[in-house]
């Protein structure tokens, strides 16, 4: 053979020699310990019970290669992975000399009983043979116990700066009591609180949490099932925030004298006290009948807004009405919806008139002024002796005067009152005395017999008187 060719078959041997080793050889391998989670090995049905193997090198070099680790449950396998160790580029390192690492790993208890089992871990190099498989293997027992899962009572729909409660329902199936438990709550990423709860044996607790979300939006809840530092489940509900707003009714402005007839106009101041914008709808009310609507299409928090109002109703009766304005929010929830409305009392008054009067021969002459600035429809009424003897309808226009004149009555005291609307406004009180009638006022059929009976006095006086002065005595 060549010299160059039996170098280059030296250089070959040099460098495979120990992988060719290595696939011959053995190793010593050993499970140094093993920590389980929960710390308890106590774990609920369905939860994986969490395994951090420690796996000792006794060999005086260090180790890289592929370990296989099975999970033996009650004696019968239940699981075998394969973990590669020292590749670099994978971010595993190898084992040193005397050295350890870790493996981690899990057991799915879903498919488990309740009750108490055993686990045997064994592991052993893949490309070795370990001399000693006695301390290839690690053995414990843990305990499956029934699945606690807990749940969320809360409103779907929350209202801006309202508090609420939010209850979190802890069931315990188990046939121990649940202890040492605590509950946190955490709303949208940040901590709300942490309450410690007590579970009797097959039964429910609650614990209550108390929250008020102060912006819009949705709401992500959590309830985490602590104990300890584990993690035991959870429980997720979502809700949603509505705007809130507080609207008042600050004022009602209407004028100091209303007259029948005059319409009603004022002004009106509308707050909204509180976290967010809304529409609002106001509705004024005249004696509990709706009369106008007026709608703001934003009024935002912390501002108030002034409003003219004039309803058009018919003129009111005398006496006294009540004025209601109501604001009710098209956008948000009122959180204190009780001064909403507010309602002011007002009298209506009869339109004032002022009368005079004069008696003239056998007239009376009155003059009325009306004294408001509405017209005045007005009823005249002649009374004597308790009787009414005469009624007019008169119409006044707003600060204007009229004179009235009443003939024919018979001599006597009267009194004349004027009405506005019902209500007595104006009166005053003349005397009619006895007097001759002028010659003007005579009917000719009364002439006719009053001529006869002075002709025949007449021819008396001339005939008979002067016959009976002859007459000798």
């Amino acid at each position: 053979m060549r010299p160059k060719v039996q170098l280059l078959l030296m250089i070959l041997v040099l460098f495979a020699s120990p992988y060719i080793v290595s696939s011959q050889s053995s190793w010593d391998l050993s499970i140094l310990r093993v920590t389980v989670f929960p710390p308890d090995a106590e774990v609920q049905q369905g939860q994986p019970l969490l395994l951090t193997i420690y796996v000792g090198n006794n060999e005086q070099s260090q180790f890289s290669g592929t370990i296989t680790v099975s999970l033996y449950v009650d004696g019968f396998i239940f699981s075998k992975e394969n973990w590669l160790i020292g590749n670099i580029s994978m971010g595993s390192v190898p084992i040193p000399s005397g050295g350890y690492r870790t493996i981690v790993t899990s057991l799915d208890t879903s498919k488990l009983t309740l009750g108490v089992h055993e686990l045997t871990i064994e592991l052993a190099p893949k490309e070795y043979v370990d001399p000693r498989m006695s301390d290839n293997r690690y053995s414990l027992n843990f305990i499956v116990v029934p699945l606690v899962n807990p749940f969320i009572e809360m409103r779907g729909e929350l209202v801006q700066g309202e508090e609420c409660d939010i209850s979190v329902h802890v069931p315990n199936p188990r046939s121990e009591p649940f202890e040492r438990v605590r509950v946190r709550l955490i709303i949208n990423g940040s901590d709300v609180g942490i309450k410690e709860i007590y579970v009797p044996p097959k039964s429910i607790s609650e614990v209550k949490f108390y929250y008020k979300p102060m912006t819009v939006g949705e709401l992500r809840v959590e309830a985490l099932l602590m104990k300890d530092d584990q993690l035991l489940n959870r429980a997720v509900s979502d809700a949603v925030v509505r705007p809130s707003c507080d609207l008042e009714v600050a004022g009602i402005q209407i004028g100091e004298r209303i007259f029948v007839g005059e319409p009603i106009s004022g002004k009106l101041r509308i707050q909204n006290k509180g976290l967010s914008g809304t529409g609002v709808n106001i509705t004024i009310s005249l004696d509990g009948n709706a009369s106008e609507r007026k709608v703001l299409d934003l009024l935002g928090p912390g501002n108030e807004t002034d409003l003219d109002f004039a309803l058009g109703v018919k003129p009111l009766s005398v006496g006294t009405h009540v004025i209601t304005v109501r604001a009710d929010p098209l956008d948000a929830v009122d959180l204190n919806p009780a001064d909403n409305e507010l309602s002011i009392s007002f009298r209506v008054m009869p339109v004032p008139v002022s009368l005079s009067s004069r008696v003239r021969g056998g007239d009376v002459e009155l003059n009325l002024t009306n004294l408001g600035d509405v017209i005045a429809d007005l009823e005249l009424s002649v009374v004597r002796n308790g009787s009414e003897v005469r009624r007019m309808n008169l119409t006044l226009e707003a600060g204007g005067s009229m004179p009235v004149l009443i003939r024919g009555l018979e001599p006597g005291n009267y009194t004349i009152v004027v009405y506005s609307h019902g209500s007595a406004v104006a009166s005053t009180e003349v005397s009619l005395e006895g007097r001759g009638i002028p010659l003007s006022e005579l009917s000719p059929l009364w002439l006719i017999a009053v001529v006869p009976i002075v002709g025949a006095l007449v021819y008396y006086l001339i005939h008979v008187r002067g016959r009976r002065k002859r007459w000798p005595s």
